[in-house]
């Protein structure tokens, strides 16, 4: 592959939440997890496991605990100003999209390979590089699934709104760190690519270039351009499902692009 098809492939990866009920070979969940531990980690802790499911039942009550796990999200959500809030944190859905997904991965970690880092990195640091060692793993996940023409969802509240819950129904062990999950299959919908800010913005030469530090002002409309977006793509969404469209008012209810 050469830079300008990689390219490509970062801009085309969006987070998709509805799925074809088509199953996947599991040649593809293979490739998956093989893009992933070939992912670098300090010390070469290669602390990663990854829990396949695939029966509808464990999927299910997964899903059911991802709804229970949001309903403070949601709460919380709707005391922003409106123009900050997450559209999809802002309706109450009666399930999560992802649950159509032929398959989930959950990636775990193992944090007592942290001693493979250096003593004071390990002392002082050692949460922080772990959870980048992970983070590192679930990006090659996601490539992985969109180069085999799949779609996946970071689903990003298992690691710790759903954690001990989740561990109890995998039977997880307790020294085992739940990461994240992802949700894959065929994609049900296309997206366009994101809107990511401009090169020249966010590049510094030697040193950082303070006339391009960004104003809490500019901050704040940055995120709101973001919702804008999120809200027109998540509206256009719902209308080709002939789901309602979202309300501009406050609702009583209210997930990485």
């Amino acid at each position: 592959m050469d830079i300008e098809n990689f390219i490509d492939l970062l801009k085309s990866r969006r987070s998709i939440r509805a799925y074809k009920p088509d199953p996947i070979p599991d040649e593809y969940i293979q490739k998956i997890i093989e893009a992933a531990r070939w992912a670098p980690s300090g010390g070469d802790a290669q602390p990663w496991e990854f829990i396949v499911i695939k029966r509808k039942e464990i999927k299910d009550k997964i899903a059911d605990l991802f709804m229970e796990s949001i309903k403070p999200l949601r709460q919380a959500e709707l005391t922003r100003e409106k123009e900050l809030r997450i559209p999809a944190l802002e309706i109450e859905m009666p399930e999560p999209g992802f649950k159509s997904a032929p398959v989930f991965i959950l990636l775990c970690g193992d944090a007592r390979t942290n001693e493979a880092f250096p003593l004071t990195v390990y002392q002082k640091w050692g949460t922080e590089v772990f959870i980048s060692n992970l983070a590192g793993a679930f990006l090659c996940m996601q490539l992985a699934a969109k180069s085999l023409g799949l779609g996946s969802q970071w689903v990003s509240s298992s690691g710790s709104l759903m954690e001990n819950k989740l561990k109890e129904l995998l039977n997880i062990p307790e020294k085992i760190k739940i990461y994240d999950m992802m949700a894959v299959g065929y994609p049900a919908y296309q997206l366009g690519p994101r809107s990511p800010r401009k090169i020249d913005e966010m590049t510094h030469s030697e040193r950082y270039d303070r006339s391009k530090l960004r104003t809490d002002q500019q901050i704040k409309e940055f995120i709101i351009n973001l919702r804008e977006r999120d809200r027109e793509e998540m509206e256009g969404l719902m209308r080709r499902s002939g789901q309602k469209k979202l309300k501009n008012g406050n609702q009583d209810e209210g997930e990485n692009n």
